[in-house]
């Protein structure tokens, strides 16, 4: 298993009508990049506004807690 960084891109209607979009960064672990963008849809199952927009290997080599 594996660090991935999975970017994401949600559009959303804010209070004055427009369209915002957010990135937002997640942190998965697993064994492909196609994994993390499995694991990434499935967590954000639901939302019709969200979708990936890159998936990258880490460097991390281990997580401390």
């Amino acid at each position: 298993m594996e660090y991935w960084q999975v970017k994401t891109l949600t559009e959303f209607e804010n209070e004055k009508g427009r369209i915002q979009k957010t990135t937002e960064l997640y942190l998965t672990v697993a064994v492909s990049a196609t994994d993390a963008e499995a694991k990434m849809y499935k967590h954000n199952e639901g939302l019709s506004n969200f979708r990936v927009v890159e998936v990258k290997k880490t460097k991390i080599l281990e997580v401390i807690q």
